[in-house]
């Protein structure tokens, strides 16, 4: 029976291990970051004709500082999501807002590790996004409680007056609104 059991088992191992390289994984707009499946069929997928908007509202804490946090990565799938769907990058306004304890994340990279003692995993994070056209903001009211300076900010990155009024005036300007914590 143990040798049955062993037999099914290693089967199903195998039979997942062939399933699992079928895969295939693209990056189809932010390169290093954020892979997504390429699907075979879906029934409900982005327009390529349209222009999307969407604000991004990003709010993390840095328990780990030495690595990404997943809501960070998965601001990277969303924009690949809509490439692998053929939006083209030029079709995507996206703006992303950190407020909170995420502001720390916005720290250059001497700053960071004069704050954390590791290297930003963030630095090259956000100049990939701001290169395929990102807008990021830091919500000014955030980094300036949790100490921070302009002089250390990220370069590129805006400062906002508010994660608040920031996300405000994007969903007035007909931006969909996503919230990634």
């Amino acid at each position: 029976m143990k040798h049955i059991a062993l037999i099914a088992f290693s089967l199903l191992f195998v039979a997942q291990l062939s399933f699992s390289q079928e895969k295939k994984w693209v990056n189809p707009i932010i390169k290093n970051y954020g892979r997504i499946l390429e699907l075979e069929k879906v029934d409900v997928a982005p327009d390529p004709n349209m222009e999307y908007k969407i604000v991004i509202e990003l709010v993390h804490k840095l328990d780990k500082p030495e690595r990404l946090d997943f809501s960070v990565t998965n601001v990277a799938r969303l924009i690949n999501l809509h490439g692998v769907g053929g939006v083209k990058p030029e079709n995507l306004k996206i703006a992303v807002v950190v407020h909170a304890g995420a502001t720390n994340s916005m720290l250059n990279a001497d700053a960071y590790k004069a704050k954390y003692e590791v290297d930003s995993p963030y630095a090259a994070f956000y100049k990939e996004l701001m290169e395929a056209g990102v807008e990021v903001v830091v919500c000014g009211q955030s980094y300036s409680m949790y100490g921070n300076k302009v002089e250390d900010l990220m370069p590129n990155v805006k400062i906002g007056t508010s994660a608040l009024t920031a996300i405000s005036t994007y969903q007035l300007k007909g931006y969909a609104f996503f919230k990634m914590e």
